[in-house]
């Protein structure tokens, strides 16, 4: 199985595109759009109590993940938005593989780049919110983030990013020789 993580342009200035592709044997193809959004005011409310300091709260991103099928068929479908529209059969390990090397590795290079502070998802599906849960106490420490399991109870997965000396510290991918390709025809956004 191979996995290709690359940045796309997304819309508006505070949203930000990953995509996530996977290729499998037989000729098994699936693409996912993992989402960057600035947390908005009323998400910013959910955070407050647990984050108090403005400068976390101003680099906070809600992180979505879509089946790239589910938007390209949205007029025709009426599932939801968040459903599986591609059928991989993905075994456990192959599952694994995704969230790391296609999921996490968006995740850090967008850190990174942006110099984002905290990262959170709302995940819709029970399964996918352990999934998360799992994956967050087994692998965050790798990248010297902090899973904030408090905030469970109220739905929320965030991981924390603690700055080294004012900053993010860089992309551990990069120095495997795994990070992300940009699309060099695309302008540098500013974060």
């Amino acid at each position: 199985m191979d996995i290709d993580v690359r940045e796309i342009n997304a819309r508006p200035v505070t949203e930000y595109r990953y995509r996530i592709t996977v290729y499998k044997k037989a000729s098994s193809v699936a693409a996912y759009y993992l989402d960057f959004k600035k947390a908005t005011l009323r998400m910013r409310q959910w955070l407050i109590g647990a984050y108090p300091a403005s400068e976390v709260l101003d680099n906070a991103y809600v992180m979505e993940l879509y089946d790239v099928r589910a938007l390209e068929n949205r007029a025709e479908v009426t599932r939801s938005l968040f459903d599986t529209y591609t059928r991989m059969a993905y075994t456990r390990y192959e599952r694994e593989q995704l969230f790391i090397n296609g999921i996490g590795l968006a995740i850090v290079t967008f850190v990174t780049q942006y110099q984002a502070r905290l990262v959170f998802s709302v995940p819709l599906r029970p399964a996918l919110a352990r999934i998360y849960d799992s994956l967050l106490k087994k692998h965050a420490h790798r990248v010297h983030y902090l899973h904030n399991q408090a905030l469970i109870e109220d739905g929320l997965y965030v991981i924390e990013i603690p700055p080294v000396n004012g900053r993010i510290p860089p992309n551990p991918y990069e120095h495997e020789g795994t990070a992300p390709k940009r699309d060099a025809s695309l302008p540098r956004r500013m974060g």
